[in-house]
Formats: C-alpha cells, structure tokens, sequence
C-alpha cells in the first residue's frame, strides 16, 4: 500500500471546499500525515482593463487572504495542528496542480454542477482531475444528488 504523507486540499471558502478540509483533516490524523490547505486567487482581466493593479494592492490581498485562510484553518483544524495554509496567485487549476507537487494526495470540493451551469462555469475540480499526476479525491456538496 502507498504511505500517504502529505495531502493537498484546495480551498475556495464555500461548503464543498469547507466539506473536503474536513474530510482531509480527519483523515491526515487517521494517517499521520500533513494538509497543505491552498486557496487560489486570480485577478480578473476585465476589472484591471489591461493595466496591472498597483503592487501595494496585490500584496494587501494576498496578506488579507492569507490571514483569512489561516484563520479558516485554525476553526476547522485546531490550533497546533498538522494543518498548513498557503495563498497563490494565478489560474486555479493550474495553481493546485503546481502545489500537488511533491503531495500523495489532494481532496478537494466539488460542486456537482451539471447541465449549462457546468458548460457555462467550468470545473476547477474537473481540470484537476483530468490534468493531475496526484490522485484526487472530490468531495461533493451535502445537497448534490
């Protein structure tokens, strides 16, 4: 059987994502093993009108998003715990599949959406999936079907 030692869980905030932190948390303490949590943000192309935000700008996002996602992880993991959080900048999917390296595992949210939402949306979790070297564990919403 593989060791699994280091596991990677991509975190957005939402219940998914909320849901899948907990199911790797539980499960890095049932097998000794470290959660690298990542939140991934992108500046959108439309808002900076092809211009580049103001480094300041960047760099108090990140910090707020940092401290937001160590805070989240702190609630949901205790503190002291085998739980470590880390803010990227860039294309989600991308972002996590560059983050999964080096890791046994990721568990990460997804939201189940179907039909024209999934065409329309897309699916961080589903590019993940299909691109990714590192087995991926999807953990869907508690009111999917």
């Amino acid at each position: 059987m593989l060791a699994i030692n280091r596991i990677l869980c991509p975190v957005d905030f939402s219940e998914p994502s909320t849901r899948a932190l907990e199911y790797a948390l539980a499960l890095a303490e049932r097998l000794g093993a470290h959660v690298d949590v990542v939140h991934v943000f992108q500046f959108p192309t439309f808002a900076v009108d092809d211009l580049t935000l103001p480094l300041y700008l960047q760099e108090n996002l990140s910090q707020r998003l940092r401290e937001r996602l160590e805070q989240f992880v702190i609630e949901k993991a205790g503190e002291g715990s085998k739980a470590t959080a880390h803010v990227r900048e860039g294309v989600p999917y991308l972002e996590i599949m560059e983050a999964a390296k080096g890791q046994d595992l990721i568990v990460m949210g997804t939201h189940g959406r179907s039909g024209l939402s999934h065409l329309l949306l897309g699916s961080v979790a589903e590019r993940v999936v299909r691109g990714s070297e590192v087995p991926v564990l999807t953990i869907r919403s508690a009111g999917s079907p």
